[in-house]
Protein backbone atom coordinates (compact mmCIF):
# COMPACT_ATOMS: atom_id res chain seq x y z
CA UNK A 1 0.00 0.00 0.00
CA UNK A 2 3.01 2.40 0.63
CA UNK A 3 3.61 1.93 -2.91
CA UNK A 4 0.15 2.79 -3.92
CA UNK A 5 0.23 5.93 -2.36
CA UNK A 6 3.94 6.96 -3.07
CA UNK A 7 2.60 6.42 -6.90
CA UNK A 8 -0.52 8.40 -6.33
CA UNK A 9 1.76 10.77 -4.71
CA UNK A 10 3.55 11.39 -8.13
CA UNK A 11 0.48 12.03 -10.11
CA UNK A 12 -0.44 15.48 -7.67
CA UNK A 13 1.51 17.51 -9.89
CA UNK A 14 0.31 16.31 -12.81
CA UNK A 15 -3.27 17.74 -11.90
CA UNK A 16 -2.62 20.78 -13.27
CA UNK A 17 -0.99 19.58 -16.28
CA UNK A 18 -3.52 20.37 -18.87
CA UNK A 19 -3.21 19.76 -22.61
CA UNK A 20 -4.04 23.11 -24.73
CA UNK A 21 -2.56 22.49 -27.97
CA UNK A 22 -4.41 22.31 -31.55
CA UNK A 23 -7.92 23.85 -29.52
CA UNK A 24 -10.41 26.58 -30.09
CA UNK A 25 -10.42 29.75 -28.50
CA UNK A 26 -14.15 28.84 -27.31
CA UNK A 27 -12.60 25.30 -26.46
CA UNK A 28 -10.14 27.06 -24.05
CA UNK A 29 -12.26 28.71 -22.74
CA UNK A 30 -14.97 25.41 -21.88
CA UNK A 31 -11.42 23.52 -20.87
CA UNK A 32 -10.34 26.75 -18.64
CA UNK A 33 -13.61 26.76 -16.72
CA UNK A 34 -14.10 23.20 -16.37
CA UNK A 35 -10.12 23.00 -14.83
CA UNK A 36 -11.34 25.98 -12.51
CA UNK A 37 -13.65 24.38 -11.29
CA UNK A 38 -11.33 21.17 -10.65
CA UNK A 39 -9.07 23.37 -9.16
CA UNK A 40 -11.41 24.99 -7.15
CA UNK A 41 -12.54 21.48 -5.79
CA UNK A 42 -8.78 20.21 -5.71
CA UNK A 43 -8.17 20.15 -2.05
CA UNK A 44 -10.84 18.35 -1.58
CA UNK A 45 -10.72 15.71 -4.42
CA UNK A 46 -7.46 15.07 -3.54
CA UNK A 47 -8.25 14.77 0.13
CA UNK A 48 -11.22 12.37 -0.76
CA UNK A 49 -8.54 10.45 -2.73
CA UNK A 50 -6.05 9.66 -0.25
CA UNK A 51 -8.76 8.80 2.25
CA UNK A 52 -10.24 6.33 0.32
CA UNK A 53 -6.91 4.90 -0.26
CA UNK A 54 -6.09 4.38 3.34
CA UNK A 55 -9.56 2.99 3.77
CA UNK A 56 -8.56 0.49 1.04
CA UNK A 57 -5.45 -0.45 2.47
CA UNK A 58 -6.65 -0.93 6.18
CA UNK A 59 -9.24 -3.09 5.10
CA UNK A 60 -6.95 -5.34 2.77
CA UNK A 61 -4.83 -5.58 6.26
CA UNK A 62 -7.99 -6.61 8.14
CA UNK A 63 -8.60 -9.01 5.74
CA UNK A 64 -5.51 -10.44 5.22
CA UNK A 65 -5.27 -10.95 9.49
CA UNK A 66 -8.69 -12.19 9.04
CA UNK A 67 -8.09 -14.82 6.12
CA UNK A 68 -4.58 -15.75 7.99
CA UNK A 69 -6.69 -17.20 11.58
CA UNK A 70 -9.72 -18.67 8.90
CA UNK A 71 -6.29 -20.72 7.51
CA UNK A 72 -4.97 -21.79 10.61
CA UNK A 73 -8.79 -23.12 12.02
CA UNK A 74 -9.02 -24.91 8.52
CA UNK A 75 -5.85 -26.47 9.35
CA UNK A 76 -6.92 -28.12 12.83
CA UNK A 77 -7.54 -31.20 10.61
CA UNK A 78 -11.16 -32.20 12.86
CA UNK A 79 -13.31 -28.74 13.32
CA UNK A 80 -15.09 -28.13 16.17
CA UNK A 81 -18.64 -26.66 15.72
CA UNK A 82 -17.38 -23.62 17.71
CA UNK A 83 -14.50 -22.97 15.64
CA UNK A 84 -16.79 -23.40 12.61
CA UNK A 85 -19.51 -20.71 13.73
CA UNK A 86 -15.74 -18.75 14.16
CA UNK A 87 -14.59 -18.97 10.85
CA UNK A 88 -18.30 -18.45 9.40
CA UNK A 89 -18.03 -15.01 11.30
CA UNK A 90 -14.44 -14.33 10.11
CA UNK A 91 -15.89 -14.80 6.48
CA UNK A 92 -19.08 -12.39 6.81
CA UNK A 93 -16.70 -10.04 8.22
CA UNK A 94 -14.78 -10.35 4.86
CA UNK A 95 -17.84 -9.67 2.96
CA UNK A 96 -18.12 -6.99 4.74
CA UNK A 97 -15.22 -5.37 4.37
CA UNK A 98 -14.38 -6.12 0.36
CA UNK A 99 -18.33 -4.49 0.37
CA UNK A 100 -16.76 -1.32 1.34
CA UNK A 101 -13.81 -1.39 -0.87
CA UNK A 102 -15.84 -1.60 -3.70
CA UNK A 103 -18.43 1.46 -2.64
CA UNK A 104 -14.75 3.25 -2.01
CA UNK A 105 -13.44 2.46 -5.19
CA UNK A 106 -16.68 3.26 -6.79
CA UNK A 107 -16.03 7.20 -5.08
CA UNK A 108 -12.14 6.82 -6.86
CA UNK A 109 -13.56 6.31 -10.04
CA UNK A 110 -16.18 9.25 -9.53
CA UNK A 111 -13.28 11.31 -8.65
CA UNK A 112 -11.25 9.89 -11.34
CA UNK A 113 -14.15 10.94 -13.63
CA UNK A 114 -14.17 14.29 -12.67
CA UNK A 115 -10.44 14.90 -13.61
CA UNK A 116 -10.75 13.61 -16.94
CA UNK A 117 -13.65 15.84 -17.58
CA UNK A 118 -11.06 18.35 -16.90
CA UNK A 119 -8.28 17.01 -18.92
CA UNK A 120 -6.55 16.09 -16.08
CA UNK A 121 -3.71 13.07 -16.45
CA UNK A 122 -4.83 10.46 -14.34
CA UNK A 123 -3.78 7.15 -15.69
CA UNK A 124 -1.86 6.17 -12.69
CA UNK A 125 -4.98 6.83 -10.53
CA UNK A 126 -6.79 4.75 -13.09
CA UNK A 127 -4.21 1.92 -13.32
CA UNK A 128 -4.20 1.94 -9.03
CA UNK A 129 -8.11 1.94 -9.16
CA UNK A 130 -7.48 -1.33 -11.76
CA UNK A 131 -5.19 -3.28 -9.43
CA UNK A 132 -7.70 -2.38 -6.61
CA UNK A 133 -10.50 -4.37 -8.71
CA UNK A 134 -8.13 -7.00 -9.53
CA UNK A 135 -7.74 -7.25 -6.04
CA UNK A 136 -11.22 -7.07 -4.80
CA UNK A 137 -12.07 -9.85 -7.69
CA UNK A 138 -9.20 -12.04 -6.47
CA UNK A 139 -10.63 -11.88 -2.61
CA UNK A 140 -13.69 -12.90 -3.77
CA UNK A 141 -12.44 -16.23 -5.66
CA UNK A 142 -10.18 -17.05 -1.87
CA UNK A 143 -13.59 -16.23 -0.26
CA UNK A 144 -16.08 -18.61 -2.63
CA UNK A 145 -13.16 -21.74 -1.78
CA UNK A 146 -12.91 -20.91 1.98
CA UNK A 147 -17.28 -21.12 1.95
CA UNK A 148 -16.56 -24.32 0.09
CA UNK A 149 -13.80 -25.60 2.39
CA UNK A 150 -16.07 -24.31 5.37
CA UNK A 151 -19.10 -26.56 4.21
CA UNK A 152 -17.02 -29.28 3.59
CA UNK A 153 -15.87 -28.74 7.29
CA UNK A 154 -19.57 -28.66 8.59
CA UNK A 155 -20.79 -31.73 6.39
CA UNK A 156 -17.93 -33.39 8.33
CA UNK A 157 -19.12 -31.84 11.70
CA UNK A 158 -22.81 -33.24 11.35
CA UNK A 159 -21.29 -36.24 10.33
CA UNK A 160 -19.34 -36.96 13.12
CA UNK A 161 -22.40 -35.53 15.20
CA UNK A 162 -24.79 -38.20 14.13
CA UNK A 163 -21.88 -40.91 14.68
CA UNK A 164 -21.60 -39.73 18.13
CA UNK A 165 -25.68 -39.25 18.50
CA UNK A 166 -26.03 -42.93 17.03
CA UNK A 167 -22.67 -44.67 19.15
CA UNK A 168 -24.72 -42.75 21.94
CA UNK A 169 -28.27 -44.42 21.39
CA UNK A 170 -26.56 -48.00 20.91
CA UNK A 171 -24.57 -47.30 24.05
CA UNK A 172 -27.51 -46.40 25.81
CA UNK A 173 -29.35 -49.88 23.90
CA UNK A 174 -26.80 -52.07 24.97
CA UNK A 175 -26.68 -50.20 28.53
CA UNK A 176 -30.72 -51.06 28.68
CA UNK A 177 -30.16 -54.41 27.48
CA UNK A 178 -27.21 -55.22 29.39
CA UNK A 179 -29.39 -54.54 32.59
CA UNK A 180 -31.94 -56.73 31.54
CA UNK A 181 -29.95 -59.45 30.98
CA UNK A 182 -28.45 -58.84 34.67
CA UNK A 183 -32.09 -58.92 35.91
CA UNK A 184 -33.10 -61.96 33.93
CA UNK A 185 -29.39 -63.43 35.14
CA UNK A 186 -29.88 -62.79 38.58
CA UNK A 187 -33.77 -63.93 38.49
CA UNK A 188 -32.52 -67.30 36.92
CA UNK A 189 -29.73 -67.35 39.48
CA UNK A 190 -32.28 -66.70 42.60
CA UNK A 191 -34.40 -69.73 41.03
CA UNK A 192 -31.53 -71.96 40.38
CA UNK A 193 -30.57 -71.14 44.47
CA UNK A 194 -34.16 -71.13 46.04
CA UNK A 195 -34.51 -74.14 47.74
CA UNK A 196 -37.94 -75.59 50.39
CA UNK A 197 -37.36 -77.17 53.53
CA UNK A 198 -40.59 -78.42 55.77
CA UNK A 199 -39.86 -80.26 58.99
CA UNK A 200 -43.26 -82.21 60.24
CA UNK A 201 -44.70 -85.15 62.16
CA UNK A 202 -45.12 -88.03 59.78
CA UNK A 203 -48.91 -87.28 60.71
CA UNK A 204 -48.92 -83.99 59.59
CA UNK A 205 -47.41 -84.93 56.19
CA UNK A 206 -49.43 -87.09 55.27
CA UNK A 207 -52.17 -85.37 55.93
CA UNK A 208 -50.97 -82.58 53.86
CA UNK A 209 -50.26 -85.08 50.75
CA UNK A 210 -46.48 -84.08 50.85
CA UNK A 211 -45.49 -87.58 51.39
CA UNK A 212 -47.15 -90.93 51.13
CA UNK A 213 -46.37 -94.52 52.66
CA UNK A 214 -44.85 -97.19 50.49
CA UNK A 215 -43.31 -100.41 50.22
CA UNK A 216 -43.41 -103.17 52.30
CA UNK A 217 -46.39 -102.42 54.74
CA UNK A 218 -46.55 -98.80 54.04
CA UNK A 219 -43.44 -98.36 55.94
CA UNK A 220 -41.12 -96.32 54.20
CA UNK A 221 -42.41 -92.57 53.43
CA UNK A 222 -42.21 -91.60 49.88
CA UNK A 223 -42.52 -87.74 48.58
CA UNK A 224 -45.66 -86.71 46.88
CA UNK A 225 -44.81 -85.41 43.47
CA UNK A 226 -47.86 -83.45 43.05
CA UNK A 227 -47.30 -81.80 47.10
CA UNK A 228 -48.09 -78.18 47.34
CA UNK A 229 -45.22 -75.51 48.53
CA UNK A 230 -47.53 -73.90 50.53
CA UNK A 231 -46.37 -74.98 54.18
CA UNK A 232 -43.13 -75.22 52.80
CA UNK A 233 -39.98 -72.63 53.94
CA UNK A 234 -38.58 -70.79 50.97
CA UNK A 235 -35.11 -70.35 51.38
CA UNK A 236 -31.33 -69.11 49.31
CA UNK A 237 -29.67 -72.59 49.65
CA UNK A 238 -26.55 -70.91 49.10
CA UNK A 239 -27.21 -69.37 52.97
CA UNK A 240 -28.95 -72.49 54.53
CA UNK A 241 -26.04 -74.41 56.33
CA UNK A 242 -28.57 -76.39 58.78
CA UNK A 243 -32.18 -76.55 60.18
CA UNK A 244 -33.23 -77.28 63.47
CA UNK A 245 -35.12 -80.28 64.89
CA UNK A 246 -35.17 -80.79 68.17
CA UNK A 247 -36.90 -83.93 68.35
CA UNK A 248 -36.19 -88.04 69.50
CA UNK A 249 -36.77 -89.51 66.51
CA UNK A 250 -36.09 -87.73 62.80
CA UNK A 251 -35.58 -89.12 59.39
CA UNK A 252 -34.64 -87.34 56.07
CA UNK A 253 -37.22 -88.24 53.88
CA UNK A 254 -36.06 -86.59 50.39
CA UNK A 255 -32.99 -88.06 48.44
CA UNK A 256 -29.19 -85.93 49.31
CA UNK A 257 -26.20 -87.78 49.17
CA UNK A 258 -25.17 -89.32 52.32
CA UNK A 259 -21.81 -87.84 52.55
CA UNK A 260 -23.10 -84.19 51.77
CA UNK A 261 -25.18 -83.95 55.17
CA UNK A 262 -25.52 -85.27 59.15
CA UNK A 263 -27.55 -85.16 61.53
CA UNK A 264 -26.59 -83.08 64.94
CA UNK A 265 -27.02 -85.06 68.28
CA UNK A 266 -27.48 -84.06 71.73
CA UNK A 267 -26.28 -86.16 74.51
CA UNK A 268 -29.18 -87.87 75.56
CA UNK A 269 -30.38 -88.80 71.52
CA UNK A 270 -32.16 -86.09 70.75
CA UNK A 271 -31.70 -84.95 66.79
CA UNK A 272 -30.95 -81.49 67.24
CA UNK A 273 -30.39 -80.40 63.62
CA UNK A 274 -29.73 -81.52 60.21
CA UNK A 275 -26.40 -80.13 59.51
CA UNK A 276 -25.42 -79.31 55.60
CA UNK A 277 -22.00 -80.18 54.59
CA UNK A 278 -21.50 -79.80 51.07
CA UNK A 279 -24.44 -77.59 49.84
CA UNK A 280 -24.08 -78.12 46.10
CA UNK A 281 -23.94 -81.82 46.79
CA UNK A 282 -26.60 -81.62 48.89
CA UNK A 283 -28.75 -79.69 46.66
CA UNK A 284 -27.47 -81.27 43.03
CA UNK A 285 -30.99 -83.83 42.90
CA UNK A 286 -33.98 -82.14 44.91
CA UNK A 287 -34.15 -78.77 45.73
CA UNK A 288 -36.98 -79.79 48.53
CA UNK A 289 -35.93 -81.56 51.37
CA UNK A 290 -38.40 -83.17 53.71
CA UNK A 291 -37.38 -83.90 57.56
CA UNK A 292 -39.90 -86.26 59.18
CA UNK A 293 -40.51 -86.85 62.58
CA UNK A 294 -42.14 -89.06 65.24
Amino acid sequence: MKKILFSFVLLIPLFSCVNKQGVSREQMQQENDSLNVVISQKDSVINDIFVSLNAVAENLNTIKTRENLINENMAQGEVSKSTTTQISEDIEAINRLLLENRETIARLEQNAELLRKANVKIGSLEKLIAQMNTQIESKDQEIKVLKQHLAEKDVQVQTLTEQVSGLNTQVETLSTEKASLEGEVKTQDNILNTGYYIIGSEKELLAKEIVYKSGFIGRTLKINENRSLDSFTQVDIRNLDHVMIGQKKAALVSSHPTESYEFVMSDDGIFESLQIKDKNKFWEYSKVMVISYK
